[in-house]
């Protein structure tokens, strides 16, 4: 499928996180009194982005929000999946390669090469675990940040137990943007495939508290789905994401038509389960 600028630029952040990508716990004081190089940049890592595009003209052209998994080999090169909304508009199973390189310093650039070149700079952040990138393509104002995920195999029974989560970002109908939604809340899962949560979202400043029930379904690669149903109204929801950090951190990207949210789940302590 050809891809169009916003996309193209979107998975350019997406890179650029990955760029951004930082070593292993093994690799903590080596980052810390040796500095960065690209084999600082080794490996699996997940990432989320949100942002806008602009044309010519200085008008918003397009809301997107962007979530997937990124592998380093350690030498300059990347590639990864992703999934993307674009201005509601739902992507998946997109593929990308890059270059990147990380500077003693522990900044750095990377390029994804696609449709169209999309360039970023990054920062490696917390022992080289995690990065934040932004993308320095003229038109495009993103950041976001990635994270390792630090296990060799995943399943459902990663997921498990008492998560928080928070998420962001817009919401879309065929004549464009309805409204600007912020939610948090708390999920409990099972290992199993099923989940319970609560939540609290505002809609353009409107609250609303409710619960859901939903099932997930967590890839060998750390990466998954979820559906979830809100009650009493019966809306459903579905979502994507990537286990980061060893399982206690998940990235996710609404992947419900209209929906350009993107967020974080963080696992609670053991005593909250």
């Amino acid at each position: 499928m050809r891809r169009t600028v916003p996309l193209a630029l979107l998975s350019g952040l997406m890179i650029a996180l990955a760029a951004t990508l930082a070593s292993g716990s093994s690799r903590t004081a080596a980052v810390a009194e040796g500095g960065c190089s690209n084999h600082s940049l080794s490996g699996a890592y997940g990432f989320i982005i949100h942002g806008q595009a602009f044309g010519t003209t200085g008008q918003e052209a397009a809301e997107f929000a962007d979530a997937g998994r990124i592998v380093f080999d350690g030498l300059g090169n990347l590639h990864g999946t992703d999934t993307e909304s674009l201005n509601g508009l739902i992507n998946k199973g997109l593929i990308f390669t890059g270059t990147y390189s990380a500077q003693t310093d522990c900044t750095g650039t990377a390029t994804i090469q696609g449709g169209l070149t999309a360039n970023l700079r990054f920062t490696l952040i917390e022992g080289g675990q995690e990065a934040d990138a932004i993308d320095t393509d003229p038109g495009v104002v993103a950041a976001g940040q990635i994270s390792k995920i630090q296990l060799e195999q995943c399943s459902n029974e990663t997921l498990k137990g008492a998560y928080a989560f928070a998420e962001s970002g817009s919401a879309y109908g065929p004549g464009g943007e309805v409204g600007d939604v912020a939610a948090y809340g708390r999920i409990v899962f099972d290992g199993r495939g099923n989940d319970t949560e609560t939540s609290q979202a505002s809609f353009n400043g409107f609250q609303n508290a409710d619960t859901q029930t939903g099932t997930y379904s967590t890839n060998p690669d750390c990466t998954g789905s979820a559906v979830s149903t809100h009650h009493p109204s019966g809306t459903v929801d579905t979502v994507d994401f990537v286990m980061v950090e060893g399982g206690t951190e998940a990235k996710f990207i609404v992947t419900s038509p209209g929906a350009v949210f993107a967020g974080t789940v963080d696992k609670q302590p053991l005593d909250a389960d």
